[in-house]
């Protein structure tokens, strides 16, 4: 398993290209690299099976328990 941002740099993807693959905006796309926002269920979904499930949707996903 490998976080986005190690994906895309494998696959030498841009975030912008990989967002518009995912159908997001290229500033929720960094959002969901940086960390900064957890995607919708639906969009963390496209992300595993976009990466053939080298991202997995758990690992995008935080609960609340874990952001605390």
């Amino acid at each position: 398993m490998m976080t986005l941002a190690e994906y895309l740099k494998a696959k030498e993807l841009t975030q912008r290209e990989f967002a518009r693959a995912v159908e997001v905006s290229a500033s929720y796309m960094n959002e969901i690299v940086q960390g900064a926002k957890t995607p919708s269920m639906s969009v963390a979904a496209k992300i595993e099976a976009l990466t053939d499930g080298e991202v997995r949707m758990a690992s995008l996903i935080v609960s609340p328990k874990d952001a605390a």
